[in-house]
């Protein structure tokens, strides 16, 4: 089965278009919430090992404030909450942050999978 988005790199057959370059950008630094939900959902972290591990594991640099406004406007909504730990803020994931993250993924998969239908493209 072949995705056409969230990709670290381009898809297969295509060089980097504008468009597949715009589509990286808003399912990646644009959906941010997503991939710092899905960091959270592993274990409780400050700011900057959320972004690190970003990088790692979906192969792009979310910067170095992105996190930091993203984790505040989570936690101003209640999917986060954060503490204080050996002179660090660590954020973790509440049970309406892990719904959102479930409602999300869930969302990304059936998108595919329609995408998928109507392209044809599990021939």
């Amino acid at each position: 089965m072949r995705y056409l988005f969230c990709s670290a790199t381009p898809y297969i057959g295509v060089s980097e278009s504008k468009p597949l370059s715009r589509l990286k950008r808003k399912t990646g630094v644009e959906n941010l919430w997503l991939y710092v939900l899905a960091e959270l959902s592993r274990s409780d972290c400050y700011p900057y090992e959320v972004a690190k591990a970003i990088e790692s594991d979906f192969g792009f640099n979310p910067g170095k404030v992105l996190p930091y406004v993203v984790l505040s406007k989570l936690e101003s909504e209640g999917f986060v909450e954060s503490y204080w730990s050996e002179r660090r803020r660590y954020y973790r994931l509440t049970d309406k942050g892990r719904k959102l993250l479930v409602d999300g993924v869930t969302h990304l998969k059936e998108l595919a999978t329609k995408l998928e239908k109507v392209a044809l493209l599990d021939r």
